[in-house]
């Protein structure tokens, strides 16, 4: 104990707000960051709706970024991000072998870069797979760099309930937490809905107020942006 208090610099009951190992989450203090999100954003119906998540990236960046996308599938987003920022530096990180990516596991990335992304693909790990993951973009994100998330949204239980590949469900606020607890500061959390204008009509007009009394929502994922300090 002396020796671990010599290490970390802590005195007897203290809390360290310090990111934790993997394997030894402080449960208390990501309660508490979890808490602190909460409070910060409001509740699932305060979050502000975007149609896309590229609505959110695309401001974030410009010409030379340096970006990662981790779970980049068929690396359409180069393309995209190419036509909006003009040159730039775009790697990707992905296991399938149907396509060519610079990196096949998060433990062999290298670099640094200024926005690190992931979409859809942190509900497919288990926690200490996501914590990994988010340790890693926080070593690799130049001070300044920032990460964004999206995951499905668990208040529409059919984003997340309908695919057998997920593992663990992400509310806004504990992804936020565990964010925070890593040392990102939180900057925005966003909704992403984009439907018909007759579906728009029904769900956030006519069944609004159903939706909020059974706690459900109509926006399919949410986008969490976050910044390393």
């Amino acid at each position: 104990m002396d020796q671990l208090k010599e290490e970390t610099g802590m005195q007897q009951g203290e809390i360290s707000t310090q990111y934790h190992p993997v394997h030894n989450i402080d449960w208390s203090v990501l309660y508490r960051k979890r808490k602190e999100i909460s409070a910060k954003f409001g509740n699932i119906w305060h979050l502000p709706i975007r149609k896309r998540y590229h609505t959110v990236l695309l401001p974030l960046g410009g010409k030379g970024i340096r970006l990662l996308e981790i779970g980049a599938g068929d690396r359409k987003l180069k393309n995209l991000l190419t036509k909006n920022w003009g040159e730039m530096s775009y790697r990707s990180c992905d296991v399938d072998q149907n396509y060519h990516h610079d990196f096949r596991s998060n433990s062999l990335i290298v670099g640094e870069y200024d926005i690190i992304c992931a979409f859809e693909l942190i509900e497919h790990l288990g926690l200490k797979e996501a914590r990994e993951l988010i340790e890693k973009s926080f070593q690799l994100l130049v001070p300044g760099g920032k990460i964004v998330l999206t995951t499905p949204n668990i208040y529409y239980p059919p984003g997340f309930l309908r695919d057998v590949t997920h593992i663990t469900p992400w509310c806004y606020d504990e992804l936020g937490g565990m964010l925070s607890l890593t040392g990102f500061n939180v900057t925005h959390i966003y909704r992403l809905y984009n439907d018909s204008l007759l579906k728009k009509f029904v769900e956030r007009i006519v069944f609004y107020s159903l939706f909020r009394l059974l706690g459900i929502d109509f926006a399919k994922q949410i986008i969490v942006v976050a910044e390393k300090p």
